[in-house]
């Protein structure tokens, strides 16, 4: 599920001013809300700044902006120390707790510490990280969850691994692209777009949510055929607008009504007056353009210097796609052949 805490500047959960209740200051400091607590100044206090030297292997991506005091990571399940990835698990989890998107109960009951992923032979899920060179904080943080199905399955196969935005909006989002050679260890599952919610508000939380979607987007580009369809679940105004800015061509079913079990931790996302809407979409041939768009904000290219800058060229390299793609359709519906590359 993608909820974008972060492009929305990371609201409280609607109708909460001040946030869940097991940070009232003047709770009774019963076992549930000193556990909750707990769990978030512990992983509120974690420094990652070591991080980038334990990792197995090459990172799929990496940045340090220098400007900004972040490094930016993108790696697999496996490329983590347990601990490292116990930690960054942590910091989603309360980066939720705080949203009030995950129930604090559960969390007493259950002796939740941290979320938990796993991965199937063959696939794996990828995170991308910000962290703060100063604290070590870890400042924002999205991911592309993969499949559980052991084996690729074909996309309308119908035993293959429900997502868990399919099974909470109870919808099928990827039958329609089955193909010959696509199977589910191709797509993704957009998760926890989110940044670090006590993060000082200003320039550099306002940059953070770029920086995800540039590591995020870059490693789709490197990676190809292993990355071709993404979707997720998430707020109209809010990451919808960052994805369909980056080139993405979003199918958005409405009158979907989602919900999850009480007993299911995150059961309270869903109890908001705005609720998440699911998207889908194939991974744009030419992502790697509106990438370098991106990236030229973030190093302060004199044509794309401010936020308007790199938001009107991104809408402007969108007409001419589409354009493009037109003429294209037209070209082979006369019965021509092309050689147009995006």
């Amino acid at each position: 599920m993608t909820r974008a805490a972060v492009a929305d500047g990371g609201t409280r959960r609607e109708g909460s001013p001040t946030g869940p209740a097991w940070e009232a200051a003047d709770l009774p400091k019963d076992p549930e809300n000193r556990f909750v607590r707990d769990i978030v100044h512990l992983h509120s206090t974690m420094d990652f700044r070591d991080l980038p030297q334990h990792l197995s292997g090459a990172p799929l991506y990496h940045r340090h902006d220098e400007r900004d005091d972040l490094i930016i990571l993108t790696v697999t399940d496996d490329q983590l120390p347990l601990r490292y990835l116990n930690g960054i698990m942590g910091f989603r989890l309360v980066q939720y707790l705080r949203l009030g998107w995950i129930s604090p109960q559960l969390v007493y009951r259950r002796a939740v510490f941290r979320e938990t992923v796993t991965h199937p032979p063959g696939v794996q899920n990828i995170h991308t990280i910000s962290l703060c060179t100063r604290t070590g904080r870890i400042r924002g943080y999205i991911s592309l969850a993969c499949t559980a199905d052991r084996l690729p399955l074909p996309l309308d196969h119908p035993r293959r691994y429900r997502f868990s935005t399919e099974t909470a909006h109870r919808i099928d989002l990827l039958g329609q692209f089955a193909a010959p050679g696509l199977g589910t260890h191709q797509v993704f599952e957009i998760k926890r777009f989110v940044r670090d919610l006590h993060m000082p508000q200003g320039r550099i939380a306002e940059r953070v949510p770029w920086h995800l979607l540039l590591g995020l987007g870059r490693t789709m580009v490197d990676l190809g055929d292993q990355v071709r369809v993404v979707f997720g679940d998430a707020k109209e105004h809010v990451a919808l607008r960052h994805f369909r800015l980056t080139g993405f061509d979003l199918q958005v079913p409405r009158g979907t009504t989602p919900n999850l079990p009480e007993s299911d931790l995150m059961a309270p996302i869903y109890r908001q007056d705005v609720v998440a809407v699911p998207f889908v979409a194939p991974v744009p041939p030419d992502l790697g353009d509106y990438m370098d768009l991106i990236r030229g904000h973030l190093d302060g290219r004199p044509d794309l210097l401010s936020l308007k800058d790199m938001v009107t060229s991104m809408n402007a390299r969108k007409v001419a796609s589409r354009r493009q793609a037109r003429q294209h359709a037209e070209q082979l519906g006369k019965g021509g052949t092309s050689d147009h590359r995006e």
